[in-house]
């Protein structure tokens, strides 16, 4: 089960789309990013298609927007290329690979811009959101200097800042987003990314005949190690949570609606989708956990300072770009079993749960 998984962005692309060929039920359409990838090569966002083009229910998995965790995902979708599960009447699967091919094939999280795409998707005309506290800390996230105690230093100050604030605090300071430092971390943006326009644009031209789209994204780096836990992403989440909560079992929850509102300044890709689609949307992360949160950071934090300040192909960078993989895309194959586990059962359940929504009663509102 584990031979769906790619080492490279082009390996990936390259597995699902002679799945897709094989398959041959699938319609397919490149879009071709302006900034190639590191073997100097076109990168592209894929959309495949499976099912009535006017369904009017429709399951859409997304992967690569945090571009180096699009490796789980990218295998869920070879996998639901390859095996083509049998759809419910009147329903269609979208699989969009790669939504940032760029940090996908760069190992990066964030795109070309070093914007992270989950903040950028914000009405700009409105102005940016500040986060004051992030500018407190800008210069232990974002070092110019890196050395062997580097680590152990950032570590030991992010410990003496968690035992003065509260969690919720250190939430906003770390992951809220912020829209005034283009080099630092968690970067939302000035403007809407190609990535963001491209989803738009997808979502436009595919989805005019949905009534209800189960939206899933699949992510890596948050949560217990191996669990795949499927979190409900909308801004209002009491429209969905009665009738998703019954098909969609026990790992599935929602997040607290205080810590979620006051820790992140907004831009998420999902709530987009919820934004641009005229359809009852239900929006979605599926989060594999990898390793401890601290690493995971540290990690984030040594790959923005080799970008910004280190040199990307030398030994030490290349070491770099391999943590920071390996925090989002264990190179372990119990894990990588428990991630085909977890997403061929919440497709099932997906899948099943759909087939139960009747496209002309979508609830009041849910549209708006």
């Amino acid at each position: 089960m584990t031979g769906y998984f790619s080492e490279t962005y082009r390996e990936a692309r390259d597995r699902l789309l002679n799945l897709v060929r094989e398959a041959a039920d699938w319609n397919h359409e490149e879009i071709r990013h302006p900034e190639p990838g590191p073997d100097a090569q076109p990168i592209y966002t894929d959309v495949l298609w499976r099912g009535p083009r006017d369904a009017r229910r429709v399951l859409s998995i997304t992967s690569g927007t945090h571009g180096a965790e699009g490796f789980c995902g990218s295998a869920l979708q070879s996998w639901i290329a390859s095996e083509a599960p049998q759809l419910p009447d009147d329903t269609a699967i979208m699989l969009v690979h790669a939504v940032n091919p760029y940090g996908f094939a760069h190992i990066r999280r964030v795109n070309e811009d070093n914007v992270d795409l989950n903040r950028n998707f914000i009405d700009f005309a409105d102005g940016r959101p500040e986060n004051r506290a992030y500018a407190e800390i800008f210069d232990l996230l974002n070092p110019q200097e890196w050395t062997p105690d580097t680590p152990a230093e950032i570590a030991a100050e992010l410990d003496r800042l968690r035992s003065e604030k509260d969690q919720l605090a250190m939430m906003k300071m770390i992951s809220g987003g912020q829209y005034d430092f283009a080099n630092g971390m968690q970067f939302g943006g000035f403007e809407p990314a190609w990535s963001r326009r491209t989803m738009e644009d997808i979502w436009q031209r595919y989805l005019q005949s949905a009534k209800i789209v189960v939206q899933i994204d699949v992510h890596t780096g948050l949560g217990p190690d191996g669990v795949g836990v499927l979190m409900m992403a909308a801004d209002d989440e009491e429209p969905h949570k009665a009738i998703t909560g019954e098909w969609l079992g026990p790992m599935f929850v929602t997040p607290r609606p205080r810590s979620r509102a006051e820790t992140v300044l907004g831009g998420y890709m999902n709530a987009g989708m919820e934004q641009q689609v005229d359809a009852w949307v239900i929006p979605m992360t599926l989060e594999y956990g990898t390793r401890p949160s601290n690493e995971v950071l540290l990690a984030m934090i040594e790959d923005n300072w080799l970008v910004h300040h280190g040199e990307i192909d030398s030994e030490a960078g290349r070491a770099i770009k391999e943590r920071l993989l390996r925090v989002f895309y264990p190179a372990d194959e119990i894990w990588r079993e428990k991630v085909m586990v977890r997403g061929q059962e919440v497709l099932a359940m997906a899948l099943a749960g759909l087939g139960t929504l009747d496209p002309d009663g979508v609830p009041l509102g849910a549209c708006d």
